[in-house]
C-alpha cells in the first residue's frame, strides 16, 4: 500500500506541475498532497481541480482569502472530497454572517480554513451556528489560543455532528493521552487539535511515540522538519514501527522529486504521506502545511531583510 500511495503522489505531483503556472511550484506540490486520497483518475482529478479553482477565483475576487496560488490547494481538497466551489463559498459566507450576527471572534484567514474543513468533512452551510457553539466550547484562553487549529477542529466536529460537550471531552482526552505517553505538553496541546477526531489506543501510544523518535534520530532534516508535534500526530495511529518505516520511506521518496524540495518541505510532505499510508490523511492538512511553510519563509525573508538593513545603516554611520 505504501509504495502505491507514493507512486500516486509522484504522478499527481507531475500532473499538477504540468498545469500550474511557473510561480506555483510549491502550491502544485501541496495540491497533489491534498488530492491524494481521491477515488478519481488523475486526468479527471486535475481537470476538476483547475475548474474548481477558476470558480473560486470568480467567487472570491482578487482580495479575499485564500490568495490565488493557495486556491489551487483548496480546489484540490474540494475536488478530492467530491465537494464544489459553490459549497465552499456558501459555507464561507454563512460563517461570516453568523460571526457578525453573534458578535463572535474573527476567524483565521477570513474563515476560509474553517469553511474548507467543514465542507471537506461533509458539513453544510446551515451548520454555521453549530460551528460557533463548538468553537466557543473548545476555545482556549486568548493568551493560549491557536486560532487556526481551533477553527479547523471545530468545523470537523461540527461536520461529525458532535455536541459542544462531546467536542470538549474528545479534545481533553486526546491531550491527556498524548501527555501520558510522554509527549511534551506544548507539543501535546498542538497535536491534540489534529488527532482529537480519531480514536486512539492509549496503551499503544507511548510505544509509538518512542518508535518514531528513534526513527528520526540521526536524520536531522527529518527530525527538525517534522518536529515533535508532527511525530505526536503520527504516534496517534498507535502503530509505531510501521509509521516510522512509512515516514522514512516517504522522506526518501520525496527527496527524489524534481524540482527537489527543501528539507523542511520534504519533511512536512513525508509526514502527510506517512499518515496517508495509515489512512489518516485529511485533504485540509495540505493547506495547513503549506501555510505554515510559507509563513516560515516569510519570517526568514523578513529577518534577513531587517538584518541587511541594519548592516547598511551601520555602514552609513
Amino acid at each position: 500500500m505504501g509504495h502505491a500511495i507514493l507512486a500516486r503522489f509522484r504522478a499527481l505531483d507531475a500532473a499538477f506541475h504540468a498545469r500550474a503556472p511557473r510561480g506555483e511550484v510549491l502550491h502544485a506540490r501541496f495540491a497533489a498532497l491534498a488530492a491524494l486520497n481521491s477515488p478519481l483518475d488523475i486526468e479527471t482529478l486535475i481537470e476538476t481541480s483547475f475548474e474548481t479553482r477558476a470558480a473560486l477565483n470568480t467567487g472570491l475576487g482578487p482580495w479575499r482569502s485564500p490568495n490565488r496560488p493557495m486556491r489551487l490547494v483548496f480546489a484540490a481538497a474540494l475536488a478530492a472530497s467530491g465537494r464544489t466551489a459553490r459549497q465552499f463559498l456558501e459555507t464561507r459566507r454563512a460563517l461570516a454572517e453568523q460571526r457578525q450576527a453573534r458578535g463572535a471572534r474573527a476567524l483565521a484567514h477570513g474563515g476560509s480554513c474553517a469553511a474548507l474543513s467543514l465542507v471537506t468533512a461533509g458539513g453544510q452551510s446551515w451548520q454555521a451556528d453549530q460551528f460557533f457553539d463548538v468553537l466557543d466550547a473548545i476555545a482556549a484562553p486568548w493568551w493560549q489560543r491557536e486560532a487556526a487549529r481551533e477553527d479547523v477542529l471545530a468545523a470537523a466536529f461540527t461536520a461529525m455532528g458532535e455536541t459542544p460537550e462531546d467536542a470538549v471531552n474528545h479534545l481533553a482526552h486526546a491531550r491527556q493521552a498524548l501527555i501520558t505517553a510522554g509527549v511534551p505538553q506544548h507539543h501535546a496541546v498542538a497535536a491534540s487539535y489534529e488527532v482529537a477526531t480519531t480514536r486512539m489506543d492509549p496503551a499503544e501510544l507511548a510505544g509509538a511515540w518512542t518508535s518514531l523518535n528513534i526513527a528520526v534520530r540521526g536524520r536531522a532534516a527529518l527530525q527538525h522538519g517534522t518536529g515533535k508535534t508532527g511525530l505526536a500526530t503520527l504516534a496517534a495511529s498507535g502503530n509505531g514501527p510501521a509509521m516510522a518505516d512509512a515516514l522514512v520511506d516517504a522522506f526518501e521518496a520525496v527527496g527524489q522529486l524534481k524540482p527537489k524540495p527543501t528539507s523542511q518541505t520534504a519533511a512536512r510532505l513525508a509526514l502527510r504521506l506517512a499518515q496517508a499510508q495509515a489512512g489518516l490523511a485529511k485533504p485540509i492538512a495540505a493547506a495547513g502545511e503549506l501555510a505554515a511553510i510559507l509563513a516560515a519563509q516569510a519570517a526568514i525573508v523578513a529577518a534577513v531583510t531587517a538584518s541587511t538593513g541594519a548592516v547598511a545603516v551601520g555602514a552609513g554611520h
